[in-house]
């Protein structure tokens, strides 16, 4: 990965002096091809130099005409020649110079000495800046072109190649640049295609045409970033993206993950409520659960309940909405509402130690004691916890897996209940809590420890959740 960038590095450092340009060029075929097959010069207000610079001109126009391979290069190679004569000969301060010579050498495949002869006719001439530009990005869509062509064959050696020389003779553009990260990405060198999605921002710049590249290119290296675990470069990465997206969720999603891993949890929760601040259906049930858990760790349990209890009036079959409700409720000290919470819990799993449990712990808060030892002389007996952890929807109905755990069950008093079968009742419901189907499922005597599938069944339409109790 190193030795690819380093690579990368000395494509992009090109000279920009004559010495340099006087270098033995390496043909570009590709290059050659891409440029105007008639010989023209912007009106732009070129200075033209004296008879030797003029001389250049002619070679460039006399090559373009032939159609001879052999006498085509041999007549672009003595207008480079005569053009740097010329240059050092007292027209080095004429536009008209080095903007001929940026011509041949594009017309010998010499992109190095092509880009910096053109950089200093811009110089000298920057209202030529839009001609030098337009002769740049043509050179540069070929090569882009091919490089893509390449990256499609996953030849990707290739396309290194063809898109560092595009990137090497203009720069206005992300496209290249953006190609380059995602092959390097995809070849697992982030490193490089972090620098690559960079280069693609700043080259869009500011252009309406390129806003929506610029903005891609942007979501990619926020989300590399927090790939990488580079915390407080994704932060401020993010933040630039919102800028410019401020109305997509999963950016502000990612955002605020990578402000929590970069210790910055209250500001985390801020775009966390911006997020989930709509009512009625428009938030996704997702994202309420997500900002309901993070609040939770965060130790906010009276928000972490109240986005929790979103979800449930909206699912009131949702067991991991009830579930985490109800813990918020306990962390909050909140007995009353435990209770509540518990209560739909027990209705909904009754075998299951935790879901009992909370419904103990509620009724701790509230001191009630008869209610205390009700409900905890039955977590003690419970045979075995049952954990429901899947439901599959299928056409024309669904389908429940769990795990039920064998457990030391004893009575009040401590002495021990031997493990023995439990048959129990699933209802399936829809969304109006309404029951659609229902089958029975015998879990087997479990000894401490012991675990069983639990799978059940139900036919119909509209089934959205379950619930179960146990067969007197």
């Amino acid at each position: 990965m190193r030795k690819l960038f380093m690579m990368v590095a000395a494509v992009a450092a090109t000279a920009t002096g004559l010495a340099a340009q006087e270098a033995a060029p390496q043909v570009n075929l590709r290059v050659q091809q891409a440029q105007p097959g008639k010989w023209e010069v912007p009106d732009c207000g070129l200075d033209k130099g004296n008879f030797l610079i003029g001389s250049g001109a002619t070679y460039i126009k006399s090559g373009l005409e032939t159609s001879d391979p052999e006498k085509k290069e041999r007549l672009f190679t003595n207008a480079r020649n005569v053009t740097i004569e010329g240059i050092q000969k007292g027209q080095a301060g004429a536009s008209g110079a080095w903007y001929y010579l940026g011509r041949a050498y594009l017309q010998l495949g010499d992109l190095a000495g092509a880009d910096s002869a053109l950089t200093r006719a811009e110089q000298l001439a920057p209202s030529c800046a839009k001609d030098i530009q337009l002769l740049r990005r043509n050179t540069w869509v070929a090569l882009v072109n091919a490089g893509n062509g390449f990256l499609k064959d996953k030849n990707t050696d290739s396309a290194a190649v063809l898109f560092r020389q595009a990137n090497e003779i203009y720069q206005g553009e992300p496209n290249s640049y953006s190609s380059m990260a995602v092959m390097f990405n995809t070849t697992g060198q982030a490193d490089s295609a972090i620098v690559y999605f960079r280069l693609a921002v700043t080259s869009a710049g500011s252009d309406p045409k390129s806003a929506e590249a610029r903005d891609q290119s942007q979501y990619n290296l926020s989300a590399l970033l927090s790939n990488e675990r580079r915390w407080p470069e994704a932060v401020a990465a993010w933040q630039q993206y919102l800028t410019w997206k401020p109305d997509d969720l999963d950016g502000k999603k990612a955002y605020a993950r990578a402000l929590r891993a970069n210790g910055q949890p209250d500001a985390a929760a801020e775009i966390e409520r911006e997020m989930i601040s709509g009512s009625g259906a428009d938030v996704p049930i997702a994202d309420l659960m997500a900002a309901g858990v993070n609040f939770f760790n965060d130790k906010n349990y009276p928000e972490a309940a109240a986005t929790f209890a979103r979800v449930v009036k909206r699912q009131p079959w949702n067991r991991d909405a009830l579930f985490n409700m109800g813990n918020a409720y306990l962390g909050a000290l909140n007995g009353p509402e435990v209770v509540k919470a518990g209560a739909a819990l027990y209705a909904i799993e009754p075998m299951n130690e935790n879901s009992v449990k909370l419904l103990a712990q509620g009724y701790q808060l509230e001191k009630k004691q008869d209610m205390i030892v009700k409900y905890f002389t039955e977590v003690e007996g419970l045979a075995f916890s049952l954990e429901v952890e899947q439901l599959i929807l299928q056409s024309g109905g669904a389908k429940v897996i769990g795990t039920a755990t064998g457990r030391a069950a004893k009575t009040i008093d401590t002495k021990p209940i031997a493990p023995h079968p439990v048959t129990l009742i699933f209802e399936f419901v829809n969304d109006k809590m309404e029951v659609v189907a229902s089958s029975e499922r015998t879990v087997p005597a479990l000894s401490l420890g012991q675990t069983q599938v639990v799978e059940a069944e139900g036919l119909g339409t509209g089934i959205v959740g379950w619930r179960y109790s146990v067969k007197k």
